[in-house]
């Protein structure tokens, strides 16, 4: 699974030109690292909770791919995913997958 078109739109929006590419990169290798560990956690909810917690600045969001590397509740909690109304929250920030 690689990002969703919902995720990269995103990207574009708050990374414009070469940080976006850079940053759809790394949100990818995340992915599959947390697919590669067997994390079985939504893997669009934890790139796009790594994405907010980014705030649009490349260093922000560095800490926060390494900060889901090693347990991707941190930024779950960081972006406010991590309750039961996470999906409404997505839909706000993220639009509705199409």
């Amino acid at each position: 699974m690689g990002l969703t078109a919902r995720v990269r739109r995103r990207i574009s929006e708050d990374y414009p030109e070469r940080d976006g590419q850079v940053v759809e990169a790394l949100l990818t290798q995340l992915v599959t690292h947390l697919n590669d560990r067997g994390d079985r956690e939504d893997k669009e909810r934890i790139a796009a909770a790594t994405l907010l917690c980014g705030r649009g600045r490349v260093d922000r969001l560095l800490d926060a791919v390494q900060s889901a590397r090693e347990d991707w509740r941190d930024v779950l909690v960081g972006a406010g995913l991590a309750d039961a109304d996470w999906s409404d929250r997505m839909n706000t920030e993220f639009g509705f997958e199409s």
